[in-house]
């Protein structure tokens, strides 16, 4: 069975490996047999906390695979960000309903999210995604990110100060409210993608925050049609690149 990657791709997906984490046996063997026909060739499986320790310690993955069913999935998330803080982590299996563990994977600053009612090839575009360097929160979950915060802050909540963003970095975060990937917005804006990374951590940087996710939550609190502080103090939009 012929896979969506080019052979380049294939090759650099193949330089590391995919390590799946899910406790139902059926179906972590299951993904494993349909990412290795579609030409992932490196992967590996585990189904508990001591197997992902000593999976992590043995040869770091490319990129994590996560089913969010899994029990004790805040423990996991916590691991990984312990001993292997520069993986990427996918959360699969993803439930609007289980908010507990989407909070729990924006904390831990998973990559991306693959919903229950996602396909295979969406989730294949994922990992070739995060394997370069994207990541992607469904503009779904980012609401529901939000929510959580405004609750837990409360109805007195002070109002969130000008971080002082760009004309572009407002851009960029109003895309990365609609879940759009680095990709997807080096394409909208026609700017290259390691630029749109440098906007990225410049945003969360100023935002004060950790991951794309709760940037998107608190861009809610923000006025993000005010004029961009661009060094002028007139709101121009001469910061572009």
């Amino acid at each position: 069975m012929t896979g969506p990657f080019t052979n380049g791709e294939q090759r650099t997906i193949a330089d590391g490996n995919v390590l799946i984490i899910d406790d139902c046996t059926l179906y972590r063997e299951a993904l494993a047999s349909s990412l290795t026909e579609n030409g992932l060739r490196a992967v590996r499986t585990v189904g508990d906390l001591p197997s992902l320790i000593s999976a992590l310690n043995a040869i770091p993955p490319l990129v994590i695979l996560l089913n969010l069913a899994t029990v004790g999935v805040q423990t996991i998330l916590r691991a990984i960000k312990g001993l292997s803080p520069r993986v990427p982590v996918i959360a699969i299996g993803a439930s609007l309903e289980d908010e507990r563990a989407l909070m729990a994977c924006a904390e831990a600053g998973v990559a991306a999210y693959h919903m229950r009612a996602d396909t295979l090839a969406g989730l294949l575009t994922l990992i070739h995604g995060v394997v370069n360097g994207e990541v992607s929160c469904p503009p779904e979950v980012s609401a529901i990110l939000f929510r959580i915060r405004a609750l837990a802050v409360g109805p007195r909540r002070p109002v969130v100060r000008d971080p002082g963003l760009t004309s572009r970095e407002i851009q960029i975060l109003k895309l990365l409210r609609l879940g759009c990937s680095n990709q997807e917005i080096a394409t909208q804006l026609s700017i290259a993608v390691h630029t749109v990374k440098s906007h990225v951590h410049s945003l969360l940087t100023k935002l004060g925050v950790s991951s794309r996710a709760e940037a998107a939550a608190l861009s809610h609190d923000l006025d993000l049609d005010r004029g961009p502080h661009d060094g002028t103090g007139s709101g121009s939009s001469r910061n572009w690149s």
